[in-house]
């Protein structure tokens, strides 16, 4: 937000616009939104469509999301973080730059993606746990 202010006051009152303000706004962006992903799941924060499991109880709800998250979460977090991997590994290897003005690096961003499957996967675990504890009939984890 800083820097989407600081470049419209530069622009607006100083008619010299920062040239940097646009690359280093998506690129501040996609980290907070990577770094995000974790603590939202953490939290319950993500969307989720419950039209079906508000009419299951609460071991029932627990046991769907422990499959599906076998069934969806993991499978997609883990191609993440491979071919994450592969597409930081490129991007160092041929010290990748933005289109944009400046020609910022790209490869410290897109270091991230892995870090954020990582992380994903460490949370997605925890969830795993605890609603598995549900199911068994421990919710107190």
């Amino acid at each position: 937000m800083f820097v989407t202010v600081w470049d419209v006051i530069a622009r607006k009152f100083f008619a010299a616009p920062v040239l940097w303000a646009f690359d280093v706004s998506i690129q501040l962006y996609a980290l907070h939104f990577m770094l995000g992903a974790a603590w939202a799941l953490s939290t319950d924060e993500h969307v989720a469509i419950t039209i079906f499991t508000d009419r299951l109880n609460v071991r029932a709800r627990a046991a769907l999301e422990v499959v599906s998250f076998i069934v969806l979460f993991f499978p997609f977090v883990i191609a993440l973080l491979y071919y994450g991997w592969g597409f930081a590994a490129r991007s160092w290897a041929s010290s990748e730059t933005s289109w944009g003005v400046i020609a910022m690096p790209l490869y410290y961003i897109k270091t991230v993606i892995p870090i954020a499957a990582a992380l994903l996967i460490l949370q997605g675990f925890a969830t795993v746990t605890r609603k598995c504890a549900i199911v068994f009939g421990r919710p107190s984890l």
